[in-house]
């Protein structure tokens, strides 16, 4: 009689704890075969703005990915719409989901069309006028998407910023191949890129006005002579410490380009003058 009596109490105990929490095992699904469209999973969660703020959790495997399924989506209601929506990982499989309104009821659909893909979800949910009865009778078929007010689902997770959608938004620092990122972006191997767009200012064009000072080439050799580099440019021993900033690095090669310029260009102009110059010579010589 006590076993009887002890049994009944833990009965009540989960039924008031599962109650409380207001979590619902709500669906298995499996397909041993390829989906032709995707998974779409028809809840009994109607479509009435500020009547529900879920919680889903689908977790499983996908054999045809090779990868766990993890994924917590959540959304609100509100002046007919999907507000406040967005999905996350946990697992190594990242589909399309999306949200919409088929015949009143609130439809997910996953699109993937993975190889022998299957799944648990659970659905949480408390504080707004949400029903039991409408985390029963849950469907997952294979079914083209439909409805109206759809909205694709944005991937979110925190790390310090948010990875959302296609997007990667960092507060912090990150480090490829470096576990003490010293810069916003810090990457210990090579970097292969087809094009690297480094924006800057004060372009060095200055160079060319009235009121720009040109170091004389005889102080230039001076300053070589006792430095064993070019002015305002590093020396071998600072960038090999520190490396160099693409940016200023450009800017200086340009101010140098620029300054090599009008010494040429000083140049053939002492060059003219001389030439000018020797010709009369020769010609009064002549004469």
């Amino acid at each position: 009689m006590k076993i009887v009596i002890l049994s009944f109490l833990i009965c009540v105990n989960l039924c008031v704890f599962r109650s409380l929490g207001q979590e619902y095992h709500v669906l298995d699904y499996n397909l041993n075969g390829t989906a032709v469209h995707g998974v779409k999973i028809k809840t009994n969660l109607p479509y009435t703005s500020s009547s529900q703020m879920v919680t889903l959790n689908i977790e499983g495997y996908s054999y045809g990915t090779s990868s766990t399924i993890g994924l917590l989506l959540n959304y609100y209601i509100y002046n007919g719409n999907f507000i406040s929506h967005s999905v996350s990982s946990f697992g190594g499989h990242t589909p399309d989901v999306y949200l919409t309104n088929e015949a009143g009821k609130v439809v997910v659909f996953v699109a993937s069309k993975s190889y022998f893909q299957r799944f648990r979800v659970k659905a949480f949910a408390r504080g707004m006028s949400e029903q039991a009865v409408w985390f029963q009778g849950w469907t997952a078929v294979d079914e083209a998407m439909s409805g109206t007010n759809t909205v694709k689902l944005s991937y979110r997770n925190r790390m310090a910023g948010d990875l959302f959608g296609e997007n990667i938004l960092l507060t912090g620092k990150l480090g490829i191949g470096t576990n003490s990122p010293s810069e916003k972006l810090s990457v210990n191997g090579n970097i292969r890129a087809r094009e690297i767009k480094v924006e800057t200012d004060n372009w060095p064009d200055y160079v060319f006005t009235r009121k720009y000072n040109l170091m004389p080439l005889a102080d230039v050799e001076k300053f070589i002579q006792t430095k064993g580099h070019l002015p305002e440019i590093p020396q071998a021993s600072v960038i090999e410490e520190e490396g160099i900033s693409l940016g200023e690095m450009n800017k200086l090669l340009m101010k140098k380009i620029e300054e090599l310029t009008l010494y040429v260009i000083e140049i053939d102009k002492e060059n003219k003058k001389m030439k000018a110059t020797l010709e009369k010579s020769t010609i009064n010589g002549v004469k």
